[in-house]
């Protein structure tokens, strides 16, 4: 395997709300309608409160996009949503709950809670879980990894089954911050997403085997300060991921990694 940096600018429309700041947005794609979701802050002029909302957009043309839409429930941080079956599902945190849970439905409608402390530190004594991937197989059964920020810092694989009312966990043994996963197969999966070693951060891409949670290292990409949140885009045997990091001056600046060779990993 290999990989290059790419370095490609278009502009085609500026998406923004007035007065509001928009969070850390991600695509999703149902088949037919491509939608981007972000976390809404805003604070009241007048009395300076805070409130938070989950937004969604969509386009059918990649050129133009809808206004925003509301969606989800307020002050709870629905990360990112995956389509299975034409249904959105996807985890919501909340910092001070200390807790994940999972949501279904649409995001040009309603999501709707599904099941509370899917990982919470109440249930499972695992402190503060929070960003998070979910992938489906063709059967419905759901593999997920979520990044936590409290006690060992360990990221955990989940899995479950429809309805998905009952996860089941595994510690993966190191931080992963915006994680996100393709799968190669049945048994192994990508996963991008930040490394942190107590002193470092870097983003990283691993290979892992579900059944025993191992994480191998296959890259270490250009990276460093402030980085991560990579997207991933796989066409036949090479992997596209965007990324975003501060390592040259300080500066933050998004790149594209070309990695060619997935083939090669004969999983």
């Amino acid at each position: 395997m290999k990989y290059s940096l790419l370095s490609k600018e278009k502009h085609y429309q500026h998406l923004q709300v007035p007065d509001t700041d928009l969070r850390d947005p991600k695509f999703s794609f149902d088949g037919e309608v491509l939608y981007l979701t972000t976390y809404a802050k805003r604070k009241c002029p007048t009395t300076g409160r805070v409130s938070t909302d989950m937004l969604s957009f969509h386009t059918t043309t990649g050129m133009s996009w809808s206004g925003p839409h509301s969606f989800g429930k307020p002050s709870w941080w629905l990360w990112n949503i995956t389509f299975f079956n034409q249904t959105a599902y996807g985890f919501a945190y909340n910092r001070g709950k200390n807790r994940i849970d999972l949501y279904a439905g649409h995001p040009n409608k309603q999501m709707d809670l599904v099941t509370d402390h899917a990982l919470s530190l109440a249930t499972h004594q695992l402190g503060y879980p929070n960003e998070s991937h979910i992938l489906f197989s063709q059967n419905g059964s759901a593999t997920a990894v979520v990044r936590r920020d409290a006690d060992s810092y360990s990221a955990m694989l989940g899995e479950s089954s429809p309805p998905y009312t009952s996860w089941t966990w595994k510690d993966l043994g190191c931080y992963i911050g915006g994680p996100v996963m393709y799968a190669l197969s049945e048994t192994h999966y990508l996963v991008a997403g930040r490394d942190w070693d107590g002193e470092v951060s870097t983003t990283k891409i691993w290979l892992l085997e579900k059944e025993t949670a191992q994480l191998s290292v296959l890259f270490t990409l250009p990276s460093g300060g402030d980085n991560s949140y990579p997207g991933m885009v796989i066409d036949g045997d090479t992997l596209y991921l965007s990324y975003y990091s501060s390592h040259i001056d300080e500066s933050t600046r998004v790149y594209l990694a070309e990695i060619s060779g997935l083939n090669a990993l004969h999983c």
